[in-house]
Parts: C-alpha cells; structure tokens; sequence
C-alpha cells in the first residue's frame, strides 16, 4: 500500500504538470509534500526488503557510495537514467 501510495503522489505532480502543457510551473507546497511523503514510504520498504533486492533497486539507480575515513563520512550520488526512469 505504501509503495502504491508513493506512485500515486508522483503520478498526481506529473499530472498536473502535463495538464500546465509545456510550459514550466513552481511546485505548490501540497505538491512537495505528497512527493516527499512518498519517500518515506519507499525508506520503509527498502529498509525491510531482502538484500538483494535492495541491491537490484540500488543498481538500477545507479547509486554510488564513497567513503571518507578522514571524516568518517559517506557521500552518497544517485545517477538514474533519465530515460528509464521518466
């Protein structure tokens, strides 16, 4: 139901974006909460999903980790072709 939720959200920004045409529009407030709240959602099923499949969806985004042991922090990209995945 979660992951249903999140698409709905998208599908209602990209909704409304295809109804302004082509021209350009600032996100409403409403618009940016549905899309974040969604990104709970997917935390949620990423976070309980089995490792491989977690790995499947990391490499689809192309995600990229990089450690600094100077800093002891990890800097995280995520490169997703814009062709698959709209």
């Amino acid at each position: 139901m979660a992951e249903v939720n999140a698409q709905r959200a998208v599908a209602i920004v990209e909704r409304d974006k295809a109804a302004q045409g082509s021209a350009s529009r600032r996100l409403t407030e409403e618009d940016i909460r549905r899309l974040v709240g969604g990104f709970e959602d997917i935390r949620n099923i990423l976070r309980d999903a089995d490792s491989a499949d977690k790995s499947d969806v990391y490499r689809e985004l192309r995600l990229v980790l990089t450690y600094d042991p100077g800093q002891n922090k990890i800097s995280v990209e995520a490169k997703p072709d814009a062709d698959y995945c709209g």
